[in-house]
């Protein structure tokens, strides 16, 4: 009884220091602490032939193996509380409400009106309409023929005209009577002579009609040449200025006024 007491505590004491070895050296691989730990276990020598070297062996083996087991399995918890830490947690998607349309859906689109710049030479040349004539007149209420021109060519277009007829007639591209269009200046000798030279002016619309600050009318208004044989026949030429509103020289007014 007394040898297996003995064997019994040598037993302990071999667990005990398989235990601290291993947890000191954890890292080495399981099959390396067995081995190691077979390798630094002393055989027993004893009279007793039931107890021997393989027995002893035995009982040492089936407790590294326990030891082990549990050395696992707390690995395994350690390794998985470090896994559940290193989880990042991401915010929940938000839902960003988009409006689908089927690839034959009909778009809605808000259509503007455009308007060429003849068009807004004539709408605002004809807000004018029955306003005074008055001699030497630039606006806003009362003009003469060349005031007229120069205030409408200036807010609707940005053309920048002389303040006379005469120098208004050389500004821009010659234009003969059948080649006229909307928003072109039309120029006249309203002169009993005849002799040529520019003294009256107005803006052409559409249709054979003009709109000017008239003196025989005394107002603004609109005059058809077919209608008013008078205009056509003393009808000189016609300018276009609108392709060419970046390049109108801008002339000091001249101290000599037209009769219109």
């Amino acid at each position: 009884m007394n040898l297996i007491k003995k064997t019994l505590f040598v037993v302990f004491l071999v667990q005990l220091l398989i235990f601290s070895y291993i947890k000191i050296f954890h890292e080495k691989g399981k099959e390396t602490l067995i081995s190691e730990a077979i390798a630094n276990t002393t055989p027993l020598k004893t009279k007793n032939p039931t107890i021997n070297k393989e027995y002893v062996t035995s009982i040492v083996n089936s407790t590294i193996s326990n030891l082990v087991e549990k050395h696992r399995i707390e690995e395994q918890k350690i390794q998985k509380q470090k896994i559940a830490k290193q989880k990042v947690i991401l915010p929940k998607k938000s839902k960003i409400k988009t409006k689908c349309y089927a690839k034959n859906s009909p778009k809605k689109t808000l259509l503007k009106k455009t308007y060429s710049s003849n068009s807004k030479i004539e709408k605002y040349a004809k807000k004018f309409l029955g306003n005074k004539y008055v001699w030497g007149a630039t606006g806003p209420k009362t003009f003469d023929c060349s005031g007229f021109t120069q205030k409408v060519y200036r807010q609707s277009a940005g053309i920048r005209l002389p303040r006379v007829s005469r120098e208004q007639a050389k500004v821009g591209k010659y234009i003969k009577y059948a080649n006229l269009k909307q928003g072109d200046m039309v120029f006249f000798d309203t002169t009993k002579e005849k002799l040529g030279k520019v003294n009256h002016v107005g803006i052409y619309l559409k249709n054979g009609n003009f709109i000017h600050a008239s003196s025989g009318g005394k107002k603004v208004m609109i005059t058809n040449f077919n209608k008013k044989r008078f205009y056509k026949k003393r009808f000189l030429w016609g300018r276009r200025v609108l392709k060419e509103s970046n390049n109108v020289a801008t002339i000091s007014n001249n101290k000599h006024r037209e009769e219109s």
